[in-house]
Parts: C-alpha cells; sequence; structure tokens
C-alpha cells in the first residue's frame, strides 16, 4: 500500500472516532447497529408421511397459514406448479407480497420462492425463502421440515426475529392442517 493511501485511511479512521465521541448520530447508528445475521432457519419433526407433508407446500399457495387470507396463482392457475410463476400473497393484516417460484421439486420434496414486492414495503432489499422435506424412516411416518429465509445483508435483527417467530407459526398451522388429514 503507497504511503498517501496509508495516510488517507488514517485520516478517514481517526474522523469517525472524531465524529462519534462528538456524538455524531448518524455514525453511532452505523456502529452501535451492526450487521446481522441474513439467514433464518427453523426446523421440526411432523408426525406425519411425507407425502401428506409435501401435498399441503408443493403449491406455495400457503393455504395452511393462518395468517394468508388468500392467494392468487399468476398468471392463471393452470401454471400451479410451474417454476417461475408468481403468487400473490394477501394476509390478514392487509399486506400483500408478490413472490416468484423458484423451485418446486418433488423429488427433493423441496420448494424455494422469492418476494419481489410488498405493499406496505419492506424494510430490507430481498428475501429467498425455502422448504424442505425429509423423510425420517426411523420410527417412520413422520416429517423432517426445514424452513429456510436468507435475506439481503440490510435486513435488521427486528426482521430477522420475526421471520423466526413466523416460521414456528407456520409449522403449528401446518400441524393443524395436517391434523384433519386422514
Amino acid at each position: 500500500m503507497s504511503q498517501p493511501r496509508i495516510l488517507n485511511l488514517i485520516d478517514d479512521v481517526q474522523s469517525m472516532i472524531d465524529s462519534c465521541l462528538k456524538g455524531d448520530t448518524e455514525q453511532k447508528q452505523s456502529i452501535s447497529s451492526p450487521p446481522s445475521a441474513a439467514t433464518v432457519t427453523e426446523t421440526i419433526i411432523l408426525n406425519y408421511k411425507i407425502d401428506n407433508v409435501w401435498n399441503i407446500i408443493k403449491d406455495c399457495t400457503f393455504e395452511f397459514s393462518s395468517i394468508v387470507k388468500s392467494c392468487e396463482i399468476l398468471p392463471d392457475k393452470s401454471a400451479t406448479a410451474s417454476v417461475g410463476t408468481s403468487r400473490k400473497l394477501n394476509y390478514n393484516d392487509g399486506t400483500a407480497q408478490m413472490i416468484q417460484i423458484n423451485e418446486i421439486s418433488a423429488l427433493q420434496k423441496k420448494i424455494s420462492y422469492s418476494m419481489i414486492s410488498s405493499e406496505p414495503s419492506v424494510s430490507y432489499t430481498s428475501a429467498t425463502h425455502s422448504i424442505k422435506l425429509l423423510e425420517i424412516t426411523c420410527p417412520g411416518n413422520q416429517t423432517f421440515v426445514e424452513y429456510k429465509s436468507t435475506f439481503s445483508n440490510d435486513a435488521s435483527l427486528q426482521v430477522i426475529q420475526d421471520s423466526r417467530f413466523k416460521k414456528k407459526e407456520a409449522f403449528k398451522d401446518m400441524e393443524f392442517a395436517l391434523s384433519s388429514i386422514k
């Protein structure tokens, strides 16, 4: 590194320290709010066969979810299992989000989707979510569910924590929906 470049770096660090000591609010915020983890993973074992669990998630309509009021498949219902199609999720609180389907794998028992818009808007740039199922063979008739979200690095700790709670609620909703299947 050249000497002028090192001196510029030292000046920048000194300026940051000086502004923190003087109470510069913007600098304090950037120091007091370190980047947060951008991935949230929650898991559960459901006491249901993998095919039953797969049937309630594979269409990416979230009919099992108590917070989803309705889901519209776009461009039309004939595209239910098509990668690249969209879903408009309308939530009970009035929020409407558009998601795009990235993956539907019957072989891997996995779905993946990205949020492409939200009304009202969200505080982060992007999020990709996936739900993956694994069959538990011993003792059998159980399914391991992994629900994972990867957020852009501008997601706050509150967003991460909210995602964690919503996944736990989704698991409860899955169990409830599955309890009616014989």
